[in-house]
Order: C-alpha cells, then structure tokens, then sequence
C-alpha cells in the first residue's frame, strides 16, 4: 500500500517528466535545463540505446521512479532517524500572530 508522501512522489514525478521537456522545445527553462531536464535527458539516452521506443513515455517513467524513491528515502529518514538530542513536543505548539487586546 502507498502512503500519501509517496502518491504525492509519484504525481510529482509524473508532472516533472513531462514539464522535463520544456527546456528541449522552448527556450523557457534554458538556464536550468541540467536539473529540470534530468527525466527527458535520461529518456533519450533510453531511447537511443534500446532502438525503440517513446522517450516520451520513458522520461515519464523515469521522473515517477526517481520522484517515488526520494520519497520513499525521506519517509524513511523522517520515521526511523531519531536526534537524541531533539526531544519530541508533547504539546503542540500554538502560535500566535496578533496580540489582541480588549479595549482600545
């Protein structure tokens, strides 16, 4: 069963394959095509070395993959790392912004 942080990898994923290839078509991302462009980079390479094939759909797959496995890790870490140092609150905090005062 998935849990919500990893759908919420999977349509990050899913979402950042597909905007991956923004920076290939338009000059849009042109600066940050090394990090954007990471799927669409890897789906062509895909591609290329089996000779068939939709890059397309291999830069979907492959942003999903790398998006649920960093989330998959950050549960991970989150749930099972504990700081010694840092206890945990037994109380939640309440903040509060304004200061409201009766009386003007």
């Amino acid at each position: 069963m998935l849990s919500k942080t990893q759908k919420k990898g999977l349509i990050f994923g899913i979402i950042w394959g597909f905007l991956s290839w923004i920076p290939y078509f338009t000059d849009i991302l042109a600066n940050y095509r090394n990090i954007v462009g990471i799927p669409a980079t890897l789906g062509i390479n895909l591609e290329l070395a089996l000779n068939h094939g939709n890059s397309v759909i291999f830069s979907v797959i492959i942003g999903a993959c790398l998006c649920f496995l960093i989330a998959s890790f950050y549960e991970y870490i989150k749930e099972n790392i504990k700081i010694i140092g840092l206890p945990k609150l037994h109380y939640p905090r309440k903040v509060r912004f304004f200061k409201f005062r009766r009386g003007f």
